[in-house]
């Protein structure tokens, strides 16, 4: 088989690993993904089909095809392909900065898989993470801040009935003497730009990847502003 056709044999596998999550075929896309790193496909590449996958799940979720029962069933296959995928994810230091973030879902929600999603692109850009854990309260947030001095704090939230609590957290940021707080970047299927605004956050994210550009946005104007 000639190399670009064995791309595109290989493009056509990743595109069915997709299908697999996005159907919810547990099993099938796991074994998939296990052949797929056998075989040497890279690791990085097959965390962004997973991802995708996963997006589908969200958007037939929106439109009304699937229910909370596929939402839940999609978590738990993503939670699989990252235990799978994280031995193999090579730590890519360029481009990051460095630097350190703290992670923690708001008090009153107990989601974590977005987070932790996060926290495993961000350890594999060579970024450090402290993880909070779930159902942190806002005052936590702050001390644990001024503790272990984050250069960038993540606060996840899923739930709308948690959105005033993130709130909280905002405004006690907000509090601080300019410039003696980290950004905070804000993150979960329920914040868009108008719940942002409404939460007052200056930085805002609905999905990893985003939020894993944000910080590294962060981090490279840190770098350019200490020169």
């Amino acid at each position: 088989m000639s190399k670009r056709a064995k791309s595109q044999t290989v493009d056509q596998r990743l595109e069915q690993l997709k299908v697999m999550i996005t159907e919810l075929q547990e099993e099938a896309s796991l074994a998939e993904l296990r052949q797929l790193l056998s075989e040497g496909v890279d690791a990085a590449l097959l965390l962004d089909c997973c991802m995708e996958g996963m997006h589908r799940v969200g958007v037939r979720f929106e439109s009304g095809s699937y229910f909370i029962a596929a939402l839940i069933m999609a978590g738990e296959i993503m939670r699989s392909a990252t235990d799978l995928l994280s031995p193999y994810l090579a730590v890519q230091q360029a481009d990051s900065g460095g630097g350190r973030v703290m992670l923690g879902t708001i008090q009153g929600d107990i989601h974590d898989l977005g987070k932790n999603l996060f926290a495993l692109l961000l350890k594999c850009h060579g970024i450090e993470v402290i993880d909070l854990g779930v159902d942190v309260p806002a005052q936590v947030f702050v001390e644990q801040a001024d503790k272990r001095k984050p250069d960038l704090i993540g606060i996840s939230c899923v739930l709308t009935t948690s959105v005033e609590n993130l709130k909280e957290a905002i405004a006690l940021f907000g509090q601080k003497p300019a410039g003696s707080a980290p950004p905070v970047v804000i993150g979960g299927t329920c914040i868009d730009e108008q719940m942002a605004a409404y939460i007052g956050a200056r930085y805002w994210a609905n999905d990893a990847n985003t939020g894993l550009r944000i910080c590294q946005q962060i981090f490279q104007e840190r770098g350019r502003n200490r020169r």
